[in-house]
């Protein structure tokens, strides 16, 4: 496998990161077994609960996510493989800048070929929410689609190695 772990990665790990985790998770299914998949935070100061907008916004949607709380990006979880996604340019600049991380690391949207960001609906409206969950909700059919794709190559690519 490519990528031993997709990781989701914002400012704090209350909102968007833990929303786009939840809606890869949910996309994805069965179809990324031995992959891990996770959302962390640039600053976590303390253990704070994900936004409960976010979290109203998935249930809404049939979707829960698999923790409850903020966690902190440490650099022991950018070893191996993994393919790290931020949800803006700046923490992607911030994760080069502090870990001298140098794998598979984009914006989300990057990953897909769209320089746009997603809003930040943090304290604003639910309808604000619910426009944030449908832009990366579609975005994030993108990502799975390349995520699969890049994956069973890299599983094909070994198989041919082993013959």
């Amino acid at each position: 496998m490519k990528h031993d772990k997709v990781m989701f990665v914002g400012e704090d790990n209350t909102c968007r990161s833990p929303m786009a985790e939840t809606i890869f998770r949910y996309l994805c299914g069965d179809e990324v077994k031995g992959c891990e998949i996770v959302s962390r935070g640039l600053v976590v100061l303390f253990e704070e609960p994900y936004n409960q907008k976010a979290e109203m916004i998935l249930y809404n949607h049939g979707m829960e996510t698999a923790n409850k709380t903020a966690i902190q990006l440490n650099e022991e979880e950018l070893q191996g493989n993994p393919l790290v996604l931020t949800m803006t340019f700046a923490e992607k600049l911030k994760i080069i800048e502090d870990f001298g991380f140098e794998g598979d690391l984009y914006t989300l949207k990057e990953y897909v070929g769209n320089d746009d960001e997603f809003l930040d609906p943090y304290g604003e409206e639910i309808d604000i929410y619910e426009a944030c969950f449908q832009d990366m909700y579609e975005v994030m059919k993108l990502v799975k689609e390349r995520f699969i794709r890049e994956n069973n190559n890299e599983n094909d690519n070994e198989t041919e190695e082993k013959l």
